[in-house]
């Protein structure tokens, strides 16, 4: 039986990678109710950079892989608690009990707070992974059908080599600290809101006897520290968005999207006017990698 043997240098080999990096999209949405308050978010990222590594070990190591959010939406929602405020005189008056006064404003019910943090960047600081051949039967093909029936009609079987990760590591998201402020003016919005309309003197008196806003968004979702790191939190561990997105970047070069995929039978000359592809069939395929290229060995026939 005769033997093949098929290199790509290392430069080679992040070409190959990188479109393969460039196809990955990952959109997801989900929401859950946690005691005090309800939340939802939906996300849309893709895979930018990354530095690639071939190891003498037979792996593949990607470092500093950017992750480039293209959507990242969250809605906080939670209640107010209903309470009153006011009704106290400004101006009293001596003969018929006040000229001018504060109107008793009873608010409360339900506040939800939505956030727009679409293009933050976070990053896989590591993965890495062994070559996977696969052999792939095309699920077009009809029982008996030849290999050269199967070439005319568009839907030949292949050999493809994955990246199987052996492990990924995402960073988390790191939300900018600036959000309690963005967080903080929204909820006031929100407060504001609920009183009829009023003259601004009133309203900010109302709203100095409500207290800091933050602290009351704060104390109502159970926050303790920045939060930032509680909104970090409820996305990468609350919902697990840490775990899912490891796991799709795995399943999508494991399993998804080969780095390098061929026909068999292999293809060695073309069909011509009045003549058929000869093509010569692969077996064996086995695929490993050094710090200077990948290799492909196979037996022919």
């Amino acid at each position: 039986m005769s033997h093949i043997t098929i290199a790509a240098s290392s430069n080679a080999f992040v070409q190959l990678f990188n479109k393969i990096r460039d196809n990955f999209t990952f959109s997801k949405s989900d929401s859950g109710s946690f005691g005090p308050f309800s939340a939802s978010y939906s996300v849309a990222m893709h895979l930018e950079g990354g530095n690639i590594q071939l190891n003498n070990d037979d792996t593949v190591e990607v470092k500093h892989l950017k992750i480039v959010w293209d959507t990242l939406k969250v809605e906080v929602c939670f209640n107010l608690p209903g309470f009153c405020i006011g009704g106290w005189c400004i101006i009293p008056d001596p003969w018929n009990g006040c000229l001018v006064g504060v109107p008793k404003i009873c608010i409360g019910g339900p506040i939800c707070v939505p956030l727009d943090l679409s293009g933050l960047v976070s990053e896989v600081n590591d993965l890495k992974a062994n070559l996977k051949p696969v052999y792939f039967v095309d699920p077009a093909r009809t029982a008996g059908e030849s290999d050269l029936d199967a070439e005319f009609a568009g839907h030949p079987n292949k050999w493809r080599i994955f990246l199987d990760p052996v492990f990924v590591h995402v960073d988390p998201i790191d939300i900018p600290a600036s959000i309690a402020n963005i967080i903080e003016n929204i909820v006031r919005d929100a407060i504001e809101n609920m009183f009829p309309v009023l003259p601004g003197f009133i309203v900010d008196a109302l709203l100095a006897a409500i207290g800091p806003i933050l602290d009351l968004v704060k104390g109502l979702l159970g926050i303790v520290g920045d939060i930032n790191d509680w909104l970090t939190d409820l996305l990468m561990n609350t919902f697990d968005l840490l775990g899912i997105i490891e796991t799709a970047i795995a399943d999508y070069f494991a399993a998804k999207t080969p780095i390098y995929e061929f026909e068999d039978p292999y293809p060695v000359l073309d069909a011509g006017p009045g003549l058929i592809p000869v093509k010569i069939p692969i077996r064996n395929l086995a695929s490993h990698v050094n710090s200077k290229e990948m290799i492909v060995t196979a037996d022919v026939g």
